[in-house]
């Protein structure tokens, strides 16, 4: 940064002039060059603007100055409280690489919510910690939940908190009636969105219904009548739904393709046992719904659910390993020779019923 003076105007009036396209040529080929008195965070935020100037010069300079920028003046510059939006925003896709810049950004107060989209939606496991410490941000910036639900770094843990949040909104509506088994009607569409974060009435494209056709022409016009009524909810309210909602809902939400409304289910309630025997037979829900009920020890003691899992191709094959010593010959036999289980089950299923068939014929030698 130069130290040429520009006599007569202000700093605001020549920044000012320069973002309203009323400078002259000389005054913005000085500015995308970074030779104006200006701090840096400043210079940055005209050196994206300037690259769109009508002069071939000007904004060759601008981009010139912005890819010399170093990471620890990206830092000093976003680090500045007077740094400008736009300019969080243009070192999003770096921050989202660099927790330690993407804390910077992430906890500016100028930050806005398409930067924090940004690093919700492309951050690594680290980047999404800080999105989600930030609990004011967090709690008032609409659409934030539905991108960190769909980042495939988002970890266990993290999915897990996000849940505890909407668990939150819950207890904090626990007073109110629903509405056809849907969002309280008490709840506005204001509360919703300052306690999960969404545009209300938006629809998510992260979201969608398994086999959805099934629901939309059962014979049951009940569970027709909830199909339809969830497809106009947005991922946050179908999340909010499955944790309060009957029977119907949960049958159709357990299928839904965002694992932060399908896992809400399970944390339903009213969740009967048979309805979690069913689900453990369910071969179009996610993998993850299938895990997190094979390490529920209370499910797993129910022999209809345990082996229901071991049977079901898509639970994953270190949950179904677990199951497979403790179910009986009969079963067992079945899985050995069921060609839609993983290989991997069934000669498990294999050994332990050979095993048993050898040991129970030493024993029967013996007497």
């Amino acid at each position: 940064m130069s130290g040429a003076q520009t006599p007569g105007l202000p700093v605001g009036t020549i920044v000012e002039r320069i973002l309203a396209g009323a400078a002259p040529l000389p005054l913005r080929s000085a500015a995308a060059r970074g030779a104006l008195p200006l701090p840096r965070a400043v210079l940055t935020r005209l050196y994206l603007h300037l690259r769109g100037d009508a002069d071939d010069a000007v904004r060759a300079d601008a981009e010139r100055s912005l890819g010399e920028l170093t990471p620890d003046l990206i830092g000093e510059i976003v680090s500045d409280p007077a740094c400008d939006p736009a300019v969080l925003l243009h070192f999003a896709a770096t921050a989202a690489r660099d927790e330690r810049l993407a804390e910077k950004v992430a906890f500016h107060p100028n930050v806005d919510a398409k930067t924090l989209h940004f690093l919700a939606a492309e951050g690594s496991g680290g980047v999404l910690e800080l999105v989600l410490t930030n609990q004011e941000k967090l709690l008032s910036t609409p659409g934030l939940i539905d991108r960190l639900s769909v980042n495939p770094a988002l970890r266990q843990d993290q999915r897990g908190r996000l849940l505890d949040l909407l668990d939150r909104f819950v207890q904090a509506t626990a007073g109110a009636e629903p509405a056809d088994g849907l969002v309280p009607e008490a709840i506005t569409a204001e509360e919703a969105a300052r306690f999960l974060d969404v545009d209300v009435g938006e629809l998510f494209a992260a979201s969608e219904i398994v086999d959805g056709e099934e629901f939309a022409n059962s014979p049951d016009v009940a569970v027709q009548s909830v199909y339809k009524k969830i497809l106009t909810l947005n991922t946050a309210q179908k999340a909010i739904l499955a944790l309060k909602g009957g029977r119907e809902e949960r049958q159709i939400l357990i299928r839904d393709s965002n694992k932060i409304v399908a896992l809400s289910v399970l944390r339903n309630g009213r969740l009967t046992d048979s309805e979690v025997e069913s689900i453990a037979s369910m071969r179009n829900v996610s993998d993850e719904v299938l895990r997190v009920v094979g390490i529920n020890r209370e499910w797993a003691k129910n022999y209809v659910t345990m082996a229901n899992l071991v049977r079901n191709p898509r639970t994953p094959p270190g949950i179904s390993t677990n199951f497979v010593p403790r179910l009986n010959n009969k079963d067992l036999k079945k899985i050995s020779s069921d060609r839609n289980v993983p290989e991997i089950i069934r000669k498990a299923a294999k050994r332990t019923f050979d095993l048993r068939t050898q040991q129970q014929a030493a024993s029967f030698r013996k007497k």
